[in-house]
């Protein structure tokens, strides 16, 4: 029977004057959405454990079941798991994103790309110093991996940009070591000589072990669909498979139907997938709730319609997010996330478990040792 956990990155939202005094879900949810909340079991799963911050790595990782202790603290190394970069064990790796500076020296949300011959000359910039790669991953996304500089990585602090949108900016830069304190000044130099952007560097990581799914749930199979890196990187190093998806991205633009077919095709082979999903949040860090109520709205018909519409008898979808997104803020909160359980041919209607740990959504979903409330 197929277990299948549709995780919409930030869907969680406050409500906004734009959408008529609605959050984005329930502006955007149509009749497949409304189905899957009348005949669910739902709850509420903690996804952030206490001291970490809510990003989607820590929060995928919570709901695939891994326990805090096992969670790295930095998802660039995982990033870079994803996209086949070679890290060594005395490698550093941070991302290093574009960022806006206004005139009273604010960092700026939403995060944006940089002109193409800016964001050229920064990576030009960055490639040049000693010891350093840098691979652009995305629009305002570069991983940075600083050879041999691993021995940095405890006493290194930095922040997360989309959690800090209108901090000054020599505030949230990295800090605590000398290489923490001359990536801040190259930030400031290259914003110097290219303002209003520059380069922030953040989500520091080395190379490490996580559990693999198997062993976590008792010999289950797992496979993740995704095409954002975190989660990616995430199945890669947890043994799950997780197949190229060339006409998909991890933004409000991803071919949906791709995602489906893949799905589809790995429930019929593994006893666990995840659909992972990152159009929300990805709305939610350009603080546009009107494009993020529209993709949900897209959601209901291109990705639950026809998935709920190929399950038989048994099959069972769990609909969450991974963390709280707000478009008031560009950022994420670490409140517990709604959960839907539907199972095709019984109604779970009017079970409410409450606020349960995030690390038991996959038992949750998978194990068929209870009757389904009716």
């Amino acid at each position: 029977m197929a277990n299948i956990m549709i995780v919409l990155d930030g869907l969680e939202d406050m409500c906004y004057k734009e959408l008529g005094g609605k959050n984005p879900y329930d502006f955007g949810k149509g009749k497949i959405f409304l189905k899957v909340e009348a005949h669910s079991s739902t709850g509420r799963l903690a996804t952030t454990p206490q001291g970490f911050e809510p990003d989607t790595q820590t929060c995928v990782l919570t709901l695939l079941g891994v326990q805090p202790r096992d969670i790295p603290g930095g998802r660039s190394y995982i990033e870079a798991l994803a996209l086949g970069i070679p890290v060594d064990a005395q490698d550093i790796v941070l991302r290093a994103n574009f960022v806006k500076i206004d005139d009273k020296g604010r960092l700026e949300l939403p995060t944006c790309a940089c002109p193409p011959e800016v964001a050229a000359q920064l990576l030009e910039e960055v490639a040049a110093q000693e010891n350093c790669e840098i691979t652009q991953v995305g629009s305002y996304k570069s991983l940075l991996r600083i050879k041999g500089a691993a021995k940095y990585l405890d006493a290194m602090q930095t922040h997360l940009p989309h959690q800090h949108g209108g901090a000054d900016f020599k505030e949230v830069l990295p800090s605590g070591n000398e290489l923490a304190e001359y990536l801040a000044f190259r930030s400031l130099e290259l914003l110097e000589k290219y303002r209003p952007y520059t380069v922030m560097n953040w989500a520091q990581s080395v190379k490490g072990d996580l559990p693999l799914f198997a062993d976590l749930h008792h010999g289950l199979s797992g496979a993740m669909v995704s095409k954002t890196h975190s989660p990616m990187g995430v199945a890669v190093a947890m043994g799950m498979d997780c197949p190229d998806l060339p006409t998909c991205t991890g933004d409000t633009d991803t071919d949906l139907r791709a995602k489906v077919r893949c799905t589809l095709d790995l429930a019929a082979k593994r006893d666990f997938v995840m659909l992972h999903v990152g159009g929300p949040d990805e709305a939610t860090h350009r603080k546009d709730a009107v494009e993020k109520a529209e993709f949900i709205r897209k959601l209901d018909a291109e990705l639950l319609s026809p998935i709920l519409a190929a399950l038989r008898d048994g099959d069972r979808v769990m609909v969450t997010c991974d963390h709280m997104a707000l478009c008031s803020t560009g950022g994420h909160t670490d409140q517990p996330v709604q959960y839907w359980l539907y199972e095709e041919g019984k109604s779970r209607s009017g079970a409410d478990a409450g606020t349960l740990p995030g690390t038991g959504a996959v038992e949750l979903l998978c194990r068929r040792d209870q009757e389904p409330v009716s």
